[in-house]
């Protein structure tokens, strides 16, 4: 189980570069938004594999705030976005 984890652990971290790629390339800054949520989204359940492969409970905590964070920034972002009006950077 432990080296299942180890594995997907590993692939969810490939892939959040992939979407680090999406979120520079573009083409639109509603793409960029997308990505970086999708980013977010990806570490928080990073950190819970983590968690739970250490077996510490205070990443969920840890695992807990970040969610708050990215959920913030991405309102603060989409605000921006939409005063910006959205084009191409």
């Amino acid at each position: 189980m432990n080296k299942l984890l180890i594995f997907s652990s590993l692939f969810l971290s490939l892939t959040i570069f992939m979407c680090i790629f999406r979120a520079i390339k573009g083409p639109t800054a509603t793409d960029r938004l997308i990505a970086i949520n999708v980013i977010g989204t990806k570490t928080i359940i990073l950190i819970l594999m983590v968690s739970f492969i250490l077996k510490e409970t205070y990443f969920v905590d840890v695992a807990l705030v970040y969610a708050l964070i990215s959920f913030i920034a991405s309102i603060v972002i989409s605000k921006f976005i939409r005063r910006w009006g959205g084009k191409k950077a």
